[in-house]
């Protein structure tokens, strides 16, 4: 094309393509939603999804600018999988079939599967508008996970059921699991539905040696003992309970084995604490992550973090709120292990309840170094009601504590509340 007066329009600057490579991988990147970063986030894995597909949809415009793009943008495209309906199931499969049988787009370049690195599932066998056939889309997700032999990263968040199983996931599913089996790193199946038998899981567990997080609702452990050959890798599990059973099948006890674990986070939704496990790999943790819906049950297993886990470092907890209508034992009552970081996770927190707690933390835990709101909503509703308190006020309750007090973005709370700029983030 030319300009008027005959002169060439000048041709857009070629690059190599090293510099186009990471310039799709700026565009398109997700923080903390890969290996190794995911390790210190992993309880983010459901809430980091919709970022994900933002980068899923800025990853489509770049391989529609031309063909050569889109050779390139293969790798990013494919590195993170997200399957919605059944019709992201279907046209998968029929790509990763071509490429099988040398049919791909490309001649002679590999299966854009080799690339995959996570894998989030959160079909709705419910709606039918998104998965027509349930029995088809399971007997094809098998086949796609089986074309992803470098899978790091697997994420059921699948709701509805199969007809007469409604919790559980077919063999086949899992047998495809074990096609990443060395590469599997992280595993979240902490929905309801579409969960293997426990002894099904357990067999699979076994084989994979480098799992590092997690998350299920259910775990079998024989007398008090979870086999070595899961704890051996295993830094983070996240249950919602842990089911005993005598006289199954053991490995010998546990200080005879190597165990990895760190990080126990607990749902406590059946009301029962998980007391054995933590009186026998308490020593272990540095970690602990107190989900209750029970406010008993929540007194209790402070007690108990306190009296068996002197390694603790971390202590994450939720409770809905301060408030004495949820049957809170007295603030004085509560026993918190020494550890160096709080977070709280309450939707619902008072500046009352709040001056009140962190004044009680400084006089029982001269170890902490930062307390840290988690929610965003409980901290957005202090901003909403701090011109109503004043000033001085949350610089002494705040600004003066031995420790810092962070809002959910690793921010000074004091700072959020009074509009003070340049806040200064913690890196613990």
């Amino acid at each position: 094309m030319a300009e008027k007066g005959g002169h060439q329009l000048s041709q857009s600057p070629r690059f190599p393509a090293e510099v186009w490579e990471h310039i799709f991988k700026f565009a398109t990147h997700v923080p903390c939603t890969l290996v190794p970063e995911l390790y210190e986030k992993s309880e983010c894995i459901g809430d980091q999804r919709s970022a994900l597909e933002a980068a899923l949809a800025t990853k489509r415009n770049l391989v529609l600018v031309c063909r050569w793009w889109q050779r390139m943008e293969m790798r990013y495209l494919y590195r993170v999988v997200l399957i919605r309906t059944g019709r992201d199931i279907l046209a998968l499969d029929h790509t990763l079939q071509n490429y099988a049988a040398g049919n791909g787009s490309f001649v002679g370049m590999r299966s854009p599967g080799h690339w995959t690195r996570r894998l989030d599932i959160t079909l709705d066998f419910s709606n039918e508008s998104e998965c027509e056939d349930p029995d088809r889309c399971v007997k094809r997700l098998a086949g796609v996970i089986q074309f992803l032999p470098k899978l790091e990263i697997v994420s059921f968040a699948i709701t509805g059921d199969l007809g007469s199983e409604p919790n559980i996931i077919p063999l086949s599913v899992i047998d495809a699991l074990r096609s990443s089996a060395k590469s599997l790193c992280i595993l979240d199946w902490s929905r309801y539905n579409f969960f293997p038998q426990l002894h099904q899981l357990e067999e699979l567990l076994r084989d994979l040696p480098n799992l590092r997080v997690l998350r299920c609702r259910e775990l079998v452990w024989a007398d008090g003992i979870i086999p070595s050959s899961i704890l051996s890798s295993l830094t983070t599990l996240a249950v919602d309970r842990l089911v005993e059973r005598m006289g199954h099948p053991g490995e010998g006890v546990s200080h005879e084995a190597c165990i990895s674990l760190r990080e126990f986070v607990y749902y406590c939704n059946y009301r029962e604490l998980p007391r054995e496990f933590i009186i026998r790999y308490g020593e272990y943790l540095t970690t602990a992550e107190w989900c209750s819906t029970d406010s008993p049950c929540f007194d209790k297993g402070l007690d108990l973090l306190h009296n068996s886990c002197p390694n603790l470092d971390r202590l994450i907890f939720s409770l809905p709120s301060f408030s004495h209508q949820y049957h809170l034992a007295p603030l004085e009552r509560w026993s918190f292990p020494r550890v160096s970081y709080i977070g709280v996770k309450s939707t619902a927190l008072t500046f009352q309840e709040l001056f009140r707690f962190l004044a009680h933390l400084r006089n029982t835990v001269p170890t902490l170094r930062v307390f840290q709101l988690i929610r965003r909503r409980a901290v957005e509703e202090l901003v909403q009601w701090s011109s109503k308190v004043s000033t001085e006020a949350i610089m002494k309750n705040l600004d003066e504590s031995p420790f810092r007090v962070e809002d959910d973005e690793g921010n000074l709370l004091s700072d959020r509340l009074l509009g003070r700029s340049e806040p200064v983030r913690s890196r613990h």
